[in-house]
């Protein structure tokens, strides 16, 4: 058992209406990442109750139109590599898309409201993690806060995801406080996306008349795509989806299509095998399959990088278990998702990074969201116990 046990879950336990509070006051600043203000208002309640506790922090503009992002530090003189807590403070849901002026609420042991899973119970989490540590008088290691404000506009027009990985290294290791998984899983490996965006130039004509004169726009999309789909390989991840076909603004079914586009969505677990998938993509997209027609097409690569569980991660994610079932909690699982996060540019720098650490729940991007407030307690009682023993990693 930790040797901390006793103290933290006291200090937890005692503080559970506080942390609720906290909780509720957070998710109703509402700010989806282009209300600037707004999110700029939460962002402001964050760094007024971190630097309560000790924290000296800045803001790192990012661009005129987003909030920038909340960095801070406890403990810069303390001896050790510091440890990091990260995510971000804007929501996908609009001010007042949930219908009323304080829509924080608490049905059958589930919290409710904008960014409540997403991640703004992640944030509070951290919050009273380093509560308690500062409460037993724990001083082993600096903790630093990394919290963007944009994260939900996956860093368009902006240099964020690059700012992560500066702002990761020489760390030693970082708790990602994104939406915990709904089965207790810690997430040890993320895609990226890449979005492929193609345009179809063909010739118009009657369908029925100049069946061998037109050069169906269509047509061509549509085996592009088919050879696209084959690049899927579910062996290392790599999955392959066409999202969109249309033909241009032809609505008449006895036409052949002069124009189509379509959109095609990529994921993958590693640079390296993108790499090898966009070569491949561009093979494909400079072959023609229908005589006539010509493509043309861009790539969009996510600001959201990838990573995968290797060795480092592997141990810290052991140790997050280790702490728990040693002090009676329920071991957690490990998964990879499909989806992306910035704990991809924390790992670029070399770090250790578990992602999904904050409180459980289902539905984010969805008014339907919600968090178990059970978990809230339970998580920060272990990742202050596993701070404790960091010298094991």
């Amino acid at each position: 058992m930790n040797r901390y046990y006793d103290q933290i879950s006291a200090y937890i336990d005692s503080h559970r209406d506080e942390i609720i509070e906290t909780w509720k006051e957070l998710v109703n600043l509402e700010g989806h990442y282009d209300e600037k203000e707004n999110v700029e208002k939460a962002r402001d309640y964050v760094q007024r109750r971190f630097e309560e506790e000790g924290f000296r922090c800045h803001i790192r503009e990012v661009a005129p139109n987003r909030a920038g992002m909340l960095i801070g530090i406890l403990g810069e003189d303390r001896p050790g590599k510091p440890v990091i807590f990260s995510g971000h403070i804007d929501t996908v849901h609009h001010t007042g898309a949930f219908g009323k002026p304080q829509p924080f609420e608490i049905i059958d042991g589930k919290a409710h409201g904008p960014g409540v899973l997403d991640m703004k119970g992640g944030v509070v989490m951290s919050l009273y993690i380093v509560k308690a540590l500062n409460a037993i008088g724990w001083k082993e290691h600096p903790i630093k806060i990394v919290y963007a404000g944009e994260e939900e506009s996956d860093h368009i027009g902006n240099d964020v995801d690059k700012y992560y990985t500066e702002e990761a290294q020489g760390a030693l290791c970082a708790f990602n406080m994104e939406t915990g998984h709904i089965q207790n899983r810690l997430c040890i490996g993320r895609k990226t996306q890449y979005t492929i965006k193609a345009k179809v130039h063909g010739l118009g004509g009657h369908a029925g008349n100049e069946f061998t004169k037109g050069h169906n726009a269509v047509h061509e999309s549509i085996l592009k795509c088919a050879e696209l789909m084959k690049l899927t390989n579910l062996d290392v991840g790599t999955t392959v989806t066409v999202s969109v076909i249309t033909s241009g603004g032809n609505t008449n079914s006895t036409s052949i299509p002069d124009l189509s586009e379509f959109v095609v969505d990529i994921r993958v677990f590693t640079n390296e095998i993108g790499k090898e998938v966009l070569a491949k993509v561009d093979e494909i997209m400079h072959t023609t399959f229908v005589d006539g027609t010509t493509t043309e097409y861009i790539v969009d690569l996510a600001k959201l990088h990838p990573f995968d569980v290797n060795p480092q991660i592997q141990r810290f994610f052991d140790l997050v278990n280790e702490v728990a079932v040693d002090n009676g909690f329920p071991a957690f699982g490990s998964i990879r998702l499909g989806g992306a996060s910035d704990a991809g540019a924390i790992s670029e720098a070399g770090i250790p990074v578990l992602c999904s650490c904050g409180p459980i729940g289902e539905y984010n991007h969805n008014v339907r969201e919600y968090a178990v407030v059970d978990s809230m307690f339970s998580r920060a009682k272990i990742y202050a116990m596993t701070i404790t023993e960091l010298d094991r990693l």
